[in-house]
């Protein structure tokens, strides 16, 4: 939503009745605009679509299209016929289903499968047809590239998604096939990035297409087999919508269905696509996240660390009142301090590393061996590789005390752990702390009252510099956790209100110390 009052609004159209502009937080009509046809009729608009500025607005009729003033209300500004005469067959044939704005060009398309270009004032710059071999029973959903330059088109009743370079309107430039034969509107969209092609599917599939994959040089439009797909919907995916900014992706599911008993639900689901461009999909996205969390320090009853780009390493405390944390981190790896003789670098570097490692701890060691053999702590592994395409859990110790065996059964210590939390990824939005407070409370006996409690000790150890970055971090790995509502949300809270005191207060005395004498004439002296 724009923080502008005035620029948050939507049209509404509705048959027989005038486009309205309405106001998204109160609801109320501002603004109406009627077109009226040769015979003083009321024409109901079949598309609609703000100009790239947002100045005007235009719309798609039986045998018109018009631009609107938003900032005038009544008849269009202008109003051009799509075709001279309905016998005629030049122009624009059939009803406007769609319509599409860029900063130079709109583009159109009809029920009766023709597209074309217009100019700013509505008028036809030039006509083209959706080839036979992929084309449906009407265009029913048109977008422009993110480059301005590619016109993507959808049928009904087709499997296709077909792009043009309106440099050349002789041949599509572009192919994407589409499973799903159907009447029903089918959206697709591009993500934030402007990479990818997101596009849904009638069995509940979204599949992110790399535009770079597509040769859009080629005389011959090429067909990508293999995307990144993402299982979103139990149903046909009729709505997608990327926010134009920020990486918010939308999808609706649902269909009219017939003596259906058992009819899957229709749902409106917002999904981050914050990962790097081609790992959007769940199980990337997944893991992005544990990455995050292993870069945090400070919790009381678990500590989270890296040990490969699809594994991580949990290890729950047995008794963390009384078990030395290994959470300072020294600046470097235990390899350079063993050959310090052979570092490439400075004496005052050198100087720094030494004192480094006299005050920090060695960091945990997470290979197998070590793991096994640590008596203090509960490890697991969370792992999501990409050949199982969904993310396990392995218990690393104290399986005789954890796994219940039945008498006739063997230990199986490269078995997965059974949690609700990994058998419900693929159906429900899933993330790391999910499965994080499941384990913790597997694991310890009783459960804490707070799984994600603190240990502000650590925090008054660092220096004021790395308390701000530490605080700052982990302020918003709470507040997530504290939105998924669990069942010490109270408790949580008061851990936030009083973390983020210590952040402001960090924050506040390293302001002042950079405005202080001391610290510009120890810059001047560097």
């Amino acid at each position: 939503m724009n923080r502008d009052p005035a620029a948050n609004c939507f049209i509404e159209s509705v048959r027989d009745h005038p486009l309205h502009l309405c106001d998204t937080q109160t609801g109320k009509v501002r603004a109406s605009y009627s077109a009226y046809d040769a015979y003083d009729t009321l024409m109901s608009a079949t598309a609609v679509a703000f100009s790239h500025d947002g100045t005007s607005i235009y719309a798609g009729y039986a045998t018109h299209i018009g631009r609107f003033d938003v900032h005038r209300e009544g008849p269009p500004v202008e109003l051009t016929q799509t075709t001279p005469s309905r016998r005629s067959r030049d122009g624009l044939k059939g009803i406007v289903s769609c319509l599409a704005t860029n900063n130079t060009h709109i583009a159109s398309a009809t029920l009766s499968g023709q597209l074309a270009l217009h100019t700013p004032d509505t008028q036809i710059a030039c006509v083209w047809r959706v080839p036979v071999e992929y084309g449906g029973t009407g265009v029913t959903h048109l977008r422009w590239a993110p480059n301005n330059i590619h016109v993507w088109a959808a049928s009904r009743q087709s499997e296709f998604i077909v792009a043009w370079d309106i440099r050349d309107l002789r041949a599509p430039c572009a192919v994407v096939r589409r499973p799903g034969r159907t009447m029903q509107r089918m959206q697709f969209a591009f993500d934030a990035s402007g990479r990818h092609l997101v596009v849904g599917q009638a069995d509940g599939r979204v599949v992110l297409h790399d535009l770079n994959a597509l040769d859009c040089d080629q005389s011959n439009a090429l067909v990508q087999d293999d995307p990144n797909s993402v299982q979103a919907h139990g149903d046909l995916v009729a709505g997608i919508s990327s926010h134009p900014y920020y990486p918010l992706l939308a999808t609706a599911s649902g269909q009219r269905r017939f003596c259906d008993p058992n009819p899957a639900p229709n749902c409106l689901r917002v999904w981050s696509d914050n990962a790097a461009p081609g790992e959007m999909t769940r199980l990337n996205q997944f893991m992005a996240d544990c990455m995050s969390v292993g870069a945090l320090r400070g919790f009381k009853h678990f500590s989270v660390y890296i040990r490969s780009r699809e594994e991580i390493v949990l290890r729950v405390l047995k008794d963390p009142d009384n078990t030395p944390r290994s959470d300072l981190v020294p600046v470097c790896s235990s390899a350079i301090y063993d050959r310090m003789d052979r570092v490439h670098a400075s004496d005052e570097t050198k100087h720094v590393i030494s004192n480094a490692r006299n005050r920090m701890e060695r960091p945990f060691d997470v290979s197998d061996a070590s793991l096994e053999a640590d008596t203090e702590g509960i490890n697991f592994l969370i792992a999501g590789y990409q050949r199982y395409r969904c993310p396990y859990v392995w218990l690393r110790t104290d399986h005789t005390s954890l796994v219940q065996l039945r008498p006739d059964e063997a230990l199986d210590c490269d078995a997965p752990v059974e949690l609700n939390t990994v058998n419900c990824w693929r159906n429900y939005d899933i993330r790391p702390w999910d499965v994080i407070v499941e384990i913790v409370c597997y694991a310890l006996d009783p459960w804490p009252e707070n799984p994600f409690a603190l240990d502000y000790a650590y925090f008054e150890k660092l220096t004021v510099e790395e308390r701000v970055v530490a605080t700052g971090a982990m302020l918003e790995f709470l507040r997530r956790a504290y939105l998924r509502r669990y069942f010490c949300s109270e408790i949580l809270l008061e851990d936030i209100k009083r973390l983020q005191h210590q952040h402001f207060h960090c924050l506040n005395a390293l302001r002042e110390y950079q405005q202080s004498t001391v610290f510009r004439e120890t810059v001047s002296n560097i």
